[in-house]
């Protein structure tokens, strides 16, 4: 049977999560509709033994890759070679996928003929669902030119699914042993996008709140380099290849602005402080649309306003 959506998962030491991850996944309709890539980057708990039980189960939609670590990119870069469903989607290991709503999604999937798919999300923190994107209920089953899709409010890696073809076009190719590449991924893929779909309805939880996340104080302190050079490859990548299309580029602005906003979580140092400084004037004077369309984040203007000073107060 033809698959119609290759899934993603990078599984580094996610033993407590993995098994919902699976389970959320495992509906007997759709089962031989999907192709399912569990990466185990080179983890050390429990997270492969899990998941070969449920590979040795489905043979023909889970597979279980061992390989040497090389970070989240890896395991992109990896699945993304290797997929030979008509769409593609990311999931991370420790988030799930709405049930309820997945045999209706890849029903919609079958029928599409979008670049990329644009879904709803929940935000899961401490137990309380918050929906991130509700503007697709208003949109559901519209497809629309990318030309003709307003950027705002800004949509992350989970609200996207795209073309497995799209992405090969792309010439994705991931950094490795680094985080914060998944705005990367989104940017690139974005770069080859003509057409987008709206779907309404729930397709991932995104769960939020761990203490090992990437996006917690603690990583955002012991990775912030990764999150500069992230920024840096995307501005890089917008300018380099001339996209001038109101959407990517304010993707690519949004995520500065969070680039910077982030930044502030960093230990109120002078030498934090001035790192934030250098990297203003740098992408001012290398990217100055970027640069200026980044004040759309409300955060990031008053910053600016203050003379950064609000590093101190955020």
């Amino acid at each position: 049977m033809e698959k119609i959506l290759t899934i993603s998962i990078a599984a580094y030491n996610v033993e407590n999560y993995i098994k919902k991850t699976l389970d959320s996944l495992i509906i007997e309709e759709i089962l031989p509709k999907l192709e399912i890539f569990v990466i185990d980057d080179g983890g050390t708990d429990g997270t492969a033994d899990i998941v070969e039980k449920y590979a040795n189960k489905y043979p023909a939609s889970i597979s279980l890759i061992h390989k040497d670590n090389g970070g989240y990119g890896s395991t992109v870069n990896w699945s993304i070679e290797h997929a030979t469903g008509k769409y593609f989607k990311l999931l991370d290991g420790d988030d799930w996928f709405e049930s309820r709503n997945l045999t209706d999604y890849i029903s919609r999937l079958e029928k599409s003929t979008a670049d990329a798919v644009i879904s709803n999300t929940y935000e899961i923190r401490d137990g309380k669902k918050i929906e991130k994107y509700p503007f697709c209920k208003m949109y559901d089953g519209v497809c629309l030119n990318i030309s003709e899709v307003k950027p705002y409010p800004v949509v992350a890696m989970w609200g996207y699914t795209f073309k497995t073809k799209v992405l090969r076009e792309a010439n994705i190719s991931l950094p490795l042993h680094m985080l914060y590449t998944d705005q990367i991924y989104v940017i690139k893929a974005l770069g080859k996008v003509k057409s987008v779909e709206y779907y309404g309805k729930v397709v991932y939880n995104w769960r939020i709140g761990r203490k090992d996340q990437s996006n917690s104080i603690n990583s955002i302190r012991r990775h912030y380099k990764d999150l500069i050079e992230s920024a840096n490859i995307i501005n890089n990548y917008i300018k380099e290849n001339n996209l001038s299309g109101n959407y990517i580029r304010a993707r690519a602005a949004a995520y500065y602005s969070n680039t910077i906003i982030t930044l502030c979580k960093l230990k109120k140092t002078r030498e934090n402080y001035e790192i934030i400084k250098d990297i203003e004037r740098n992408t001012e004077a290398e990217y100055p649309e970027l640069y200026l369309l980044a004040n759309n984040a409300q955060k990031l203007r008053l910053f600016r306003k203050l003379g950064y000073i609000g590093f101190l107060i955020l």
